[in-house]
């Protein structure tokens, strides 16, 4: 199934597959995953894999934060300053987490935050059902390469999946194919996204 480009009014050029202008960047974002207002800045093809070691790590320095703050609590004088601190902490760890499983999910299934949440009204995913998985999902472990990894540093047998091509301007060349079945894992997840 071949899907063309579009074109962009505001940056006056076609966009490459799964490529979204961002409104608050004013620019088209290639692998568009979403804005992200922590960060300042779009999170597509060049830096998700960047955002996704961001949550790891936020997620990691969360949860030493609430274990050091919870040796701190003194039976005899709590302290509320403390219990109001470790609240807060616990309510970013449930955020993060939350943002950490979904971004997994994303991984596993190669969507991304835009294409999961606007399916039915982005012009190259409307011919596929979503029970049948991403248009440019493979193999979980082909899914994951080419979320992480550029071309040069991909094992032989990935490279011939399109993503791990690079088109002229040094971007993904994505290809629309017929979904593959998800797994069960990504169909569990799926139904709970």
């Amino acid at each position: 199934v071949g899907a063309g480009r579009r074109w962009c009014r505001r940056c006056k050029l076609h966009q490459p597959l799964r490529t979204k202008h961002c409104h608050d960047c004013n620019m088209c974002v290639r692998t568009h995953d979403h804005h992200c207002p922590w960060l300042g800045t779009c999170v597509g093809e060049n830096n998700r894999v960047l955002f996704y070691w961001f949550l790891v790590f936020q997620h990691l320095e969360l949860a030493l934060f609430f274990l050091e703050g919870l040796k701190g609590i003194s039976v005899m004088e709590p302290s509320v300053l403390l219990i109001m601190g470790l609240l807060f902490i616990a309510m970013f760890f449930i955020m993060v987490s939350v943002l950490l499983c979904f971004h997994t999910f994303l991984l596993l299934a190669n969507l991304t935050t835009w294409e999961h949440s606007s399916w039915s009204n982005i012009t190259y995913m409307k011919p596929f059902h979503r029970e049948k998985g991403s248009p440019f999902g493979r193999s979980m472990s082909a899914n994951v390469a080419m979320y992480c990894c550029g071309p040069q540093w991909v094992p032989e047998r990935f490279r011939r999946y399109a993503a791990l091509r690079r088109d002229e301007e040094g971007g993904a060349e994505w290809e629309v194919s017929e979904p593959r079945p998800p797994n069960c894992l990504l169909r569990c997840c799926g139904d709970s996204c």
